[in-house]
């Protein structure tokens, strides 16, 4: 309950108002992707999700004197200087990095691309940490990569005059940013500032809603994930990987309860990207893998419990 919001109804209030019920010894959430092909037909990625981005909001607000559009001018315009701020926004791009919990899944997608992606891969993950500006060119052309090697931040909503004759005395704009999990809001904050160049625009963070340190990739959880997919599918690369959206995971793993990401469901890239598998207007699944999705599922709890 209340992950969209934060989980400020559910794990996250948990945690404050009734430790007792979240004192355990893991936890299995979502995070982890299930990868099919992209006819569908086949799995050929199973992920452990043992670390997440940090999503985190910016407020971009610029200031002018308002008054009636029909008289504009520099002093009464803060739309201008919060656009040419939003455009240097969209400009930025923060240092390319492979770090340790996405090293496995970059690794086994190599194997499936094909060049230059599956080459700059390739060398990315055996010079990791550290990417070449011309490995990090190829690999930020492809969103779903890119957003694995860094720190991401995009404008996502603009606020001005109430009417359309109005010059506002405020304009608005709304900075969400996916921080990796070696990074910290301040320090986006701060690069952001820096990127705008402008100190008539308040870059501010909205609600903090929480950071916390990788679970373990090693040990009997990660053992009994795979288990369970040899079991289920054969053959199939299993590694752990990085969750770029947020979950309820980090309230757990915050107060030391190691907590894992998994999925049930899985998709192709392609829908992923497009918008189908999370958050768009057609969110589907294909209901052909929701048998195999339970029985993942059971297999690891009940490895886990015995």
């Amino acid at each position: 309950s209340g992950e969209e919001t934060g989980g400020l109804a559910g794990v996250r209030w948990l945690v404050e108002h009734k430790r007792g019920l979240t004192d355990a010894g893991v936890a299995l959430n979502e995070g982890g992707p299930l990868v099919l092909t992209p006819d569908g037909e086949k799995l050929r990625f199973v992920g452990i999700s043992s670390a997440e981005k940090s999503f985190q909001s910016f407020s971009l607000t610029a200031r002018g004197k308002g008054g009636h559009s029909s008289m504009p001018s520099p002093a009464t315009d803060p739309v201008t200087p919060l656009a040419r701020a939003l455009v240097k926004v969209g400009e930025l791009r923060f240092p390319a990095k492979v770090l340790p919990a996405v090293k496995q899944s970059l690794a086994v997608r190599a194997r499936w691309e094909k060049p230059p992606l599956s080459s700059a891969l390739e060398r990315a993950v055996a010079s990791a940490p550290s990417v070449s500006p011309a490995d990090d060119r190829i690999l930020s052309a492809e969103p779903s990569v890119n957003n694995q090697i860094r720190t991401t931040c995009v404008a996502t909503m603009l606020e001005a005059a109430p009417q359309d004759n109005v010059l506002p005395t405020t304009a608005k704009a709304t900075v969400n940013c996916r921080i990796l999990p070696d990074e910290t809001r301040d320090g986006t904050r701060d690069a952001l500032v820096r990127a705008i160049g402008d100190n008539s625009i308040e870059v501010k963070p909205l609600e903090d809603i929480g950071v916390a340190p990788a679970s373990p990739v090693t040990g009997e959880v990660p053992e009994a994930i795979r288990a369970a997919a040899a079991r289920l599918w054969p053959g199939v690369p299993v590694a752990d990987s990085m969750s770029t959206g947020a979950t309820d995971s980090r309230h757990l793993r915050e107060i030391g309860v190691p907590a894992y990401g998994i999925s049930t469901a899985p998709i192709t890239l392609g829908d992923a990207l497009s918008g189908h598998a999370a958050h768009g207007p057609d969110e589907r699944r294909p209901v052909r893998w929701l048998g195999d999705g339970v029985r993942f599922l059971k297999e690891i709890t009940l490895t886990l419990i015995r």
